[in-house]
């Protein structure tokens, strides 16, 4: 069901991209219009009744429905740019809920599986703010503590993600392409994780020497986990393998820990 839920969420922000390039203050654009409508009927048709079928409690989707009729309204006449983007905004928020109610319950299951303070902490500040990045840092913790784990590399990937969904979160694409001289970097198709992490901790008024550690650490991050996976590939030895590849990972969890920890403004 979350998976459905992510898929709604990157289908509005598509959305929201292409009304954006719109310079009138009124859509009119019939195209878009149509998008956006076959995007209402989808999720009536197709979500609304898979997430039901899921045995889920309907009067968790009152809000969702009422802002989807709202959207549906605006194709039918002209409407403000800035109501679409509005509704879009309250929709992806009220999906985010809806992601939550659906995750917290297997995340209580199971919270406390550190002594470290600084992983429980942040464990359970993700599960606040964002329960699927709560779940991937969970999980990577998991797998260091498997003993009979073969391979480290979907535990790199599981701290990268908890990583980026922060910054998705804390600076949405659209946010950080708004700011006044922004840019894309060489090759990017959207803002880089060094890119929101700069918007967030500008957004918070930081200084610059509050701003080059944080962004230091998001390279070395971005760095670890290129040069980890690469090297998955070039070794031929199993056991010289798991035990690099774990004391590697290790090394990435301790940078990503960081990060998050300033990240979610987490006092230890």
């Amino acid at each position: 069901m979350n998976e459905a839920i992510q898929q709604l969420i990157k289908n509005i922000e598509t959305k929201k991209r292409s009304i954006n390039k719109i310079r009138s203050k009124q859509l009119n654009n019939a195209l878009i219009k149509d998008d956006v409508r076959s995007f209402v009927f989808n999720y009536f048709k197709e979500f609304r009744s898979a997430y039901l079928s899921a045995g889920l409690i309907e009067e968790n989707l009152n809000n969702v429905d009422s802002v989807m009729q709202e959207l549906l309204r605006c194709t039918q006449k002209s409407t403000l740019k800035s109501v679409y983007l509005r509704c879009l905004k309250t929709i992806s928020q009220a999906l985010y809920n809806l992601e939550f109610k659906s995750i917290v319950p297997i995340i209580n299951e199971k919270r406390n599986i550190t002594d470290d303070l600084r992983y429980q902490k942040i464990l359970d500040t993700l599960i606040k703010i964002k329960p699927s990045a709560a779940l991937s840092y969970e999980q990577a913790l998991r797998d260091l503590q498997d003993t009979n784990r073969k391979s480290q590399r979907g535990t790199a990937v599981e701290f990268r993600e908890a990583l980026r969904e922060v910054l998705d979160a804390l600076a949405p694409d659209e946010d950080v392409r708004a700011q006044q001289g922004f840019k894309l970097e060489l090759d990017a198709k959207g803002p880089t994780m060094k890119q929101k992490t700069v918007f967030i901790l500008k957004a918070r008024q930081a200084a610059q020497n509050q701003i080059k550690p944080l962004t230091d650490a998001i390279n070395i991050v971005e760095e670890l986990i290129g040069k980890f996976i690469r090297s998955v590939y070039e070794r031929s030895s199993v056991a010289t393998h798991t035990h690099t590849s774990k004391e590697e990972v290790m090394k990435i969890r301790d940078y990503v820990s960081l990060a998050l920890i300033d990240l979610l403004e987490i006092k230890l």
